[in-house]
Order: structure tokens, then C-alpha cells, then sequence
């Protein structure tokens, strides 16, 4: 049987900024969360999108899952999972 082990992440704008391939040079689209969690990006393409999912992609590297992502003001927080064995 699998047993699991749990990590929670929190990332921050500068943690975003700082996976950008080259400084923006003008405001780019946001996202927009409300307080249901529901996120919508405006017009694409957009760098901070590819910023993110670089931010994940090497949590993920790493063997975690991510199971949930929480949008507050200023922080994505990273719900994650990984697979303990026996």
C-alpha cells in the first residue's frame, strides 16, 4: 500500500519574477482570482504564465505531485504529494 508524504509551498511575486527568462519590459496581462478561487488570465501570451509553471515544474522534478493550488493576495500556495515507499 502507498503511503504518502505531504508538502505545502508558498510562492511569492518575487518567486514568479525571479523565473522570468528576461526582465518585462511593459506591465504584462494579470490574473485575476476572486475570493472563490476561481483565476482567469486576461490576453495571452503572457511571461508570467510561463513563469509559473516553471516554478512548478521544478517542484515537480522533484517527484512531488501537486495536488491543489490557493490563490491569495501576493502568494500562490502549493498543495503537494509524494509517494513514500514501504
Amino acid at each position: 500500500m502507498n503511503r504518502w508524504r505531504y508538502r505545502i509551498t508558498i510562492y511569492t511575486p518575487a518567486d514568479v519574477l525571479g523565473e522570468l527568462p528576461k526582465p518585462v519590459d511593459q506591465v504584462p496581462p494579470q490574473i485575476f482570482c476572486d475570493d472563490e478561487g476561481t483565476c482567469y488570465f486576461d490576453a495571452a501570451p503572457n511571461p508570467l504564465t510561463g513563469a509559473v509553471e516553471r516554478l512548478l515544474n521544478r517542484d515537480g522534478a522533484e517527484g512531488w505531485e501537486l495536488v491543489q493550488l490557493a490563490f491569495r493576495p501576493d502568494q500562490i500556495i502549493g498543495f503537494w504529494k509524494q509517494s513514500v515507499e514501504d
